[in-house]
């Protein structure tokens, strides 16, 4: 990109099973690859993008406050009512998008800024429709379970994970490193919660449980196999004890396969200038 630029924050929600996952790919549909084209086509790019985002999810996982960072020409091209601001940055990207991709916000932000390495905290969402059948209405958005399962044991089990740990047993091996290379993360939170339990959704059948965690990072498929982990303690098939043990094992062996891509969401990443916090509760 040639010439003067201006670093923008878009903020971002999209359902995933649409994708195959957020980085751009050649000969596959991308979060980042179609936003990418919208703004070259707006910007009047001769070339697309880089696109710098806070977290990136897999094939089928979704996000409701994906963060992003893209460097665009300064001034952009001129609208109707003259140069494009953030407004009317938003509405022209959500008219190109239409609906699969929703840009909440969009501003402009100090070059210094950084979707990714600038986040102090993540958080995330695993739901889990306990029941025999499957929700035609949740179908791509909660991973079906037969039941019954234990949420009280659950969410006793999901404490283990609170604090620094080294969460090889959850992780897939980054490339370059080896079995013996630890994963560390901090686990700031931690919960498991039936969402509705006065039953007002009106489910085909059984409950609707959320797991939610919080980490200042997560390593690949840390989340959906720390679900499988906390789930296998529902069934009855594991309990606490076993749980903290694989933890501390630093191997995968022994480890349920991770949980099924289509019911995780990226809900929340922190920055150190929001709230004056560096993260939160």
């Amino acid at each position: 990109m040639v010439g003067a630029t201006q670093r923008w924050r878009l903020d971002l929600a999209y359902r995933g099973t649409a994708f195959h996952g957020f980085a751009r790919q050649p000969g596959v549909r991308t979060v980042a690859g179609d936003l990418a084209e919208a703004l070259s086509r707006i910007a009047r790019l001769s070339e697309l993008p880089m696109i710098v985002c806070a977290g990136r999810t897999d094939a089928g996982v979704h996000a409701t406050a994906q963060v992003v960072h893209v460097d665009l020409p300064h001034p952009l091209p001129e609208g109707r009512e003259g140069p494009l601001e953030g407004a009317d940055l938003v509405r022209s990207l959500n008219r190109q998008l239409a609906g699969e991709i929703s840009v909440l916000s969009a501003r402009v932000v100090p070059e210094t800024f950084d979707a990714r390495h600038s986040a102090t905290w993540r958080r995330y969402r695993y739901l889990i429709l306990e029941s025999e059948v499957p929700d035609p209405l949740l179908s791509g958005l909660a991973w079906q379970v037969a039941g019954p399962l234990d949420s009280r044991s659950m969410a006793q089990a999901v404490g283990a994970f609170l604090g620094s740990h080294d969460f090889r047993a959850f992780c897939r091996k980054a490339p370059g490193t080896t079995g013996a290379d630890p994963i560390i993360r901090l686990v700031t939170d931690a919960s498991v919660e039936v969402v509705d339990p006065k039953g007002s959704l009106d489910l085909v059948g059984g409950r609707l449980l959320r797991l939610e965690i919080q980490a200042s990072s997560f390593c690949h498929q840390m989340v959906r196999s720390l679900t499988a982990a906390v789930v296998e303690v529902g069934r009855g098939r594991s309990n606490a004890a076993e749980l903290v043990s694989l933890l501390r094992s630093g191997s995968r062996e022994g480890a349920p396969q991770p949980a099924p891509p289509e019911g995780l969401c990226l809900i929340g990443v922190g920055y150190p200038d929001e709230s004056g916090e560096d993260s939160a509760s």
